[in-house]
């Protein structure tokens, strides 16, 4: 995508959306075909994110409650515009599905730091319930507008497309907003 920066603006924002809503504090149980080595989608996932540098956990065996986690990622859009999101997303990735990591406070929080984030100022804010609540709030909000999966892409406002996609579906989108979605310079 460097190569489409001089054509376009991208302001890449992170947004709170659940998988499983309903999850508990402690996770929900992987379902058995989730854990099975002959799985072609799971196997074609773990591909992928080998080829990527993620070699995914085989000791997971549980799903995480990921709302403080969605909550931590909204702390940091707030707190500098969002520009530390995607690191710190990378992060919460790794520790997900490289460390089977259930996103428990005290990681959440250590993985704000290493992004440069005030680590009392993040503990403060995820655990705040206001915080949290606003925070499922808007990812109820993300399903109401028919997001049923991630990842999901809006482009200048638009819902394009959703789910991993080759580099030359994101070009094809970028031109096809551009043209008949464009944003109006406010100068």
């Amino acid at each position: 995508m460097d190569s489409l920066s001089s054509v376009y603006e991208f302001r890449v924002r992170w947004e709170p959306f659940l998988l499983r809503p309903n999850t508990p504090d402690e996770g929900l149980p992987m379902p058995d075909w989730y854990k099975d080595p002959n799985n072609q989608r799971v196997s074609q996932v773990r591909a992928v994110g080998k080829s990527l540098g993620l070699e995914f956990s085989t000791g997971r065996t549980r799903f995480a409650n990921t709302l403080k986690a969605h909550t931590l990622l909204e702390y940091a859009k707030e707190v500098d515009g969002g520009d530390k999101q995607d690191r710190l997303s990378e992060l919460i990735f790794k520790l997900a599905f490289a460390e089977a990591s259930m996103l428990q406070e005290d990681c959440l929080v250590e993985a704000a730091g290493k992004c440069g984030l005030d680590k009392d100022a993040a503990r403060a804010y995820i655990t705040n319930k206001d915080n949290v609540a606003r925070t499922l709030n808007k990812a109820l909000q993300w399903s109401e507008k028919g997001i049923s999966g991630v990842p999901a892409f809006y482009i200048n406002g638009q819902k394009m497309f959703s789910g991993a996609q080759e580099p030359q579906v994101f070009e094809r989108m970028f031109q096809v907003a551009a043209e008949k979605f464009p944003v109006v310079s406010k100068t």
